[in-house]
């Protein structure tokens, strides 16, 4: 009976470890217009939960207006909902907005004492078409940069980012070629895509010169890098500036590295591990 005891001890002892590696994430709306919803997090830890609602709250609200920065997370939506989005005049809802009109989110992640998280932002009414990504230690309630998760050499890696992106653009210009045939819709897209001659040939892409990469610009980039994780890889963001007009041209901006193919650093150890012991998905 004893034994019994302690084994069901061990087992719930073990499941409250599981369960404080992960966070409670619920979400914060104005409970009425419904335009911004807003990620906040609960952990065993009161502290580690603040400091990181606190981080989410400044990534998500926009102090230059008049919403009070003291006030309740509710309470800061809602002043957030009548700045961009009520007219006082009339006195009535507007259909769009003007300025910073809502945000939303989408959890990546959420295992492993590591929380990473997408944001979408509205600008007028219309959602930006650039995104943006945080991702946290659960232990500390720190916001981790690409440097914290992965060991591989900044400039190695760098340089596999602009390989997979310059791939991926002179894909895209050929499927333009071939669909659209117009030399001037060509040209328009190539110069959207940085390339100063549009040829579709595909090329192997030549390897960047690293040397001249200085050791600070390489750490600013790990600290600046716009990254985040799912449960089998690192995503890295590569986003084409254009204009809506063009956004039939918006190739993907994700690109995805396999635990598999980088050098996992940090608690990215035991989730890169996990994932590899995963059996594959069969259709």
């Amino acid at each position: 009976m004893l034994e019994l005891f302690l084994l069901l001890a061990a087992l719930q002892a073990r499941a409250q470890l599981a369960a404080s590696s992960l966070a409670q994430v619920f979400t914060v709306t104005d409970g009425g217009v419904g335009k911004f919803r807003l990620p906040q997090v609960r952990l065993p830890n009161a502290a580690v939960a603040r400091r990181i609602n606190r981080q989410l709250l400044r990534q998500c609200v926009d102090y230059t207006g008049s919403v009070d920065s003291t006030a309740s997370p509710r309470r800061q939506v809602r002043q957030m909902v009548v700045e961009c989005c009520y007219d006082q005049e009339t006195k009535g809802w507007m259909a769009g907005g003007l300025g910073y009109t809502g945000t939303d989110y989408t959890v990546l992640l959420n295992q492993g004492y590591l929380l990473s998280l997408e944001f979408a932002k509205d600008d007028n009414g219309l959602t930006r078409m650039d995104a943006e990504h945080l991702t946290f230690d659960l232990r500390t309630g720190k916001r981790l940069t690409l440097g914290d998760l992965v060991a591989d050499p900044p400039a190695q890696l760098a340089q596999r980012l602009e390989w997979a992106i310059d791939r991926r653009l002179k894909a895209e210009l050929a499927d333009v070629a071939a669909v659209y045939g117009d030399s001037d819709v060509i040209a328009h897209v190539a110069q959207l895509y940085g390339f100063e001659e549009w040829n579709t040939v595909k090329q192997k892409p030549t390897a960047a010169d690293t040397s001249a990469a200085s050791a600070s610009d390489m750490k600013y980039w790990l600290e600046t890098a716009d990254f985040a994780l799912d449960d089998h890889a690192l995503l890295l963001y590569h986003n084409v500036g254009m204009s809506r007009i063009d956004i039939p041209f918006l190739p993907d901006p994700v690109y995805t590295f396999p635990f598999a193919r980088i050098h996992p650093r940090g608690l990215l150890v035991p989730l890169a591990k996990a994932a590899g012991t995963k059996k594959p998905k069969t259709k």
